[in-house]
């Protein structure tokens, strides 16, 4: 894709104030989030500390730009269009043959680039260390009941161990890896079980396989399709283990969907945050053409304080619209695709709707 130097000029602005703006609200968020956290240090667990709360917020503040990404950038387009605007460079380029097409084209390239940026981001880092900092908090909540590793989880009851690889939801467990031992530290038997939901204070078993170690060396094997354990762990400690659909990746999205099979646990959930994730590109694309209206409609004597204020409050607005939107066709069980691509519809509908305003002006 060829472009001069006007548009290379065009992306540069773009993009440096796009960058400014993600600066500013990562700050802004870090300072935020970390007085929130600063009232957990010492109540939550004795080792979750001053350092240990900064790590969380800071490890964190990937997904949060990723999740405000579409009114962040729309935010760097109007500062960066509106910065041009108001020293009247871009009337200069006009007038020296830069056409609506071509200024497009400028405004889609750094879009383009801004979105690869975040996909990388948010799809590779940020539900990592997302991960990694609920696995800092919760070590220290848990008091060792729980420990939490990238391999799954472990729980500590008597003198049994458990394993388990995936936690769908507080209520349940998939994966379940049991280690019982007697007094004397000996494995007296293991037992592995598909699933596990809780279910009126009682956990119940799916295809569980038990193993006996016999004292004479030997060992024995039972299959029950279903069953109950004697489990005593609060669900509450694995509240904030679970992630929430929006805050996971396509990856790990359609991997939990092929785990749920035709389980209708959270299946509406996770297929809506799965489509709203595949079309975030989109999102941001259609976001980023609000703010050429924004810009060019509003007259030239408007100062640019006025006009960040109205992007902010687009920008809340297409925010909204994502996330209401997700959480009616959920409630009206509307379909996940419908839900995630009718916002996108609708801001687009909105830009085009503005720039017919500024055409007839």
């Amino acid at each position: 894709m060829i472009v001069n130097k006007l548009q290379m000029y065009l992306i540069k602005q773009l993009l440096v104030a796009t960058l400014l703006v993600f600066s500013l609200v990562a700050a802004l968020a870090f300072v935020i989030n970390l007085l929130g956290e600063l009232q957990d240090v010492g109540k939550i667990g004795e080792s979750y500390n001053f350092y240990q709360a900064t790590v969380y917020v800071l490890l964190c503040l990937p997904h949060t730009l990723y999740q405000l990404s579409p009114m962040l950038i729309l935010l760097g387009g109007v500062l960066g269009l509106g910065l041009l605007n108001v020293h009247h460079e871009l009337i200069i380029m006009r007038c020296h043959g830069l056409s609506w097409l071509a200024l497009g084209k400028a405004i889609t390239i750094a879009a383009l680039i801004s979105i690869i940026t975040l996909m990388l981001s948010g799809e590779l880092m940020a539900p990592l260390f997302r991960h990694k900092a609920i696995i800092i908090k919760n070590n220290a909540r848990n008091h060792g009941q729980v420990v939490f590793a990238p391999s799954g989880l472990w729980l500590h009851e008597h003198n049994n161990f458990f394993h388990v690889a995936r936690l769908i939801d507080k209520n349940h467990l998939e994966g379940i890896s049991r280690y019982e031992f007697n007094e004397q530290q000996q494995l007296i038997a293991t037992y592995y079980a598909a699933s596990m939901d809780l279910n009126q204070g009682i956990w119940f078993i799916n295809k569980l396989q038990k193993t006996l170690f016999l004292p004479n060396g030997g060992t024995t094997s039972i299959y029950l399709a279903h069953a109950k354990w004697q489990f005593t762990l609060n669900p509450s400690l694995l509240n904030i283990t679970t992630l929430l659909p929006e805050e996971l990746s396509i990856r790990q999205l359609c991997k939990i969907l092929n785990n749920l099979n035709n389980n209708s646990l959270k299946i509406a959930q996770l297929r809506l945050a799965l489509w709203q994730r595949i079309l975030q590109p989109l999102l941001i694309l259609t976001s980023l053409l609000l703010a050429i209206p924004l810009v060019l409609v509003a007259p030239r004597a408007t100062n640019l304080g006025l006009r960040m204020f109205c992007g902010i409050i687009l920008g809340f607005m297409v925010y909204l619209m994502n996330a209401i939107g997700g959480q009616l066709s959920i409630i009206y069980q509307l379909s996940p695709l419908l839900a995630a691509i009718l916002p996108i519809l609708l801001i687009f509908i909105l830009s085009v709707i503005l720039l017919k305003i500024y055409a007839n002006c």
